[in-house]
C-alpha cells in the first residue's frame, strides 16, 4: 500500500510522523475537523479529487471554506473544477462575504 502525506499529497514511509517534504506533523493533520481536511483536499493533484472536495464544501455550507474557493475560481484552469467550485459558492450562499 502507497501511503501519502495529507498536506502536500507526497508519496511518504507508512507510520512516519513527519514528512519529509513539507515537514508536516501527520498526527496533527489526522485530528483536524473534516472540513480543514476537504479544504486541503482542494489542492489534490488527482483531479477529480478537488472536484469532489469542492461539492461536498458546497453541500455542507461550509462558510469557512470560501476564501478558498473564492481563490481557486480565479486560479483554476480546470473546466471542471471552476464548475464545481462556482456551484459550492452559490449553494453556501454568504451574502456577507466580501472578496
Amino acid at each position: 500500500m502507497i501511503y501519502y502525506c495529507s498536506n502536500c499529497w507526497n508519496e511518504i514511509p507508512k507510520g512516519i510522523e513527519v514528512c519529509p517534504h513539507c515537514g508536516a506533523n501527520q498526527s496533527a493533520l489526522e485530528q483536524e475537523s473534516f472540513i480543514q481536511k476537504l479544504i486541503r483536499a482542494l489542492k489534490h493533484p488527482e483531479p477529480s479529487t478537488p472536484v469532489r472536495a469542492a461539492e461536498i464544501l458546497g453541500s455542507l455550507r461550509a462558510k469557512e471554506a470560501l476564501p478558498y474557493l473564492v481563490e481557486l475560481s480565479k486560479t483554476s484552469s480546470d473546466p471542471f473544477l471552476v464548475k464545481a467550485v462556482a456551484r459550492s459558492i452559490k449553494e453556501i450562499e454568504d451574502k456577507d462575504y466580501t472578496n
